[in-house]
């Protein structure tokens, strides 16, 4: 469904609540687990900047995944996932300067995460006073960086954002423009982080919602920037993690 070759950046945009980190936590499951339960068996370094992280719910998740669980094999699958938190886009930096070596000592480490990419903007917008330079310039660095690490070692990278910036409603062009073609109408996005990081990015994965039936139903429409090529999935999130519909 979501395409994870490697050398690919990937981008998960929409609204707090629309399934975005639960997306995530499907894709490390489906990374940790053994091949013999249908994962890949490949490492997975998650980075969360929002600190919302939650362990126990990707042990439910890998505890539904699995044909008989058991402690033993949670803990193994539990071996092949690294967690860091970052509470300010300078440590998110230097975290990110480090990890070279951890790459190089985990050939199987295939997908690296970072939720979200946008936890700090606004405290870089305060910091940074009125020159955008000053504002955009440590997030720039991660950009580039990220970038640097997924094509030197072949990783998958998936990041998330938040919806913090509305289109005007009344424009007809700009970067929506390719989905009012497509009548997806819900998709309203506006880039805020910096050029180096829309430069990077491959896929843009918008999320949303849908409260208005007796199960929410979320929906993501997912772009291929380069192609220009958009395709709309939809699911729902039960105890056992995302179920596609």
């Amino acid at each position: 469904m979501i395409p994870h070759i490697s050398r690919d950046i990937l981008e998960f945009h929409g609204p707090e609540g629309t399934g975005k980190t639960e997306m995530l936590y499907h894709l490390t499951a489906q990374c940790i687990l053994p091949k013999s339960e249908g994962g890949l068996e490949v490492e997975v370094l998650f980075i969360d900047t929002d600190y919302h992280f939650d362990m126990l719910r990707l042990v439910t998740i890998l505890e539904h995944r699995l044909a008989q669980s058991c402690e033993e094999i949670i803990k193994h699958c539990l071996g092949r996932f690294f967690l860091v938190h970052c509470s300010s886009s300078t440590q998110l930096l230097l975290t990110l300067y480090s990890l070279e070596a951890m790459f190089c000592s985990h050939p199987s480490l295939c997908l690296l995460i970072v939720d979200s990419l946008s936890a700090f903007y606004w405290i870089d917008r305060a910091n940074g006073g009125e020159s955008v330079n000053l504002q955009e310039s440590t997030l720039k660095k991660c950009a580039q960086l990220l970038e640097k690490l997924v094509n030197a070692y072949h990783l998958v990278l998936f990041t998330t954002t938040q919806s913090i910036m509305q289109k005007a409603s009344d424009s007809a062009e700009g970067p929506c423009s390719a989905f009012s073609h497509s009548r997806d109408a819900h998709v309203d996005y506006r880039p805020y982080l910096c050029k180096a990081w829309q430069q990077a990015v491959k896929h843009r994965m918008f999320f949303s919602k849908d409260d208005s039936k007796s199960h929410t139903q979320f929906s993501l429409v997912s772009r291929n920037l380069k192609s220009n090529t958009l395709k709309t999935h939809f699911f729902i999130i039960g105890e056992s993690g995302v179920e596609f519909c």
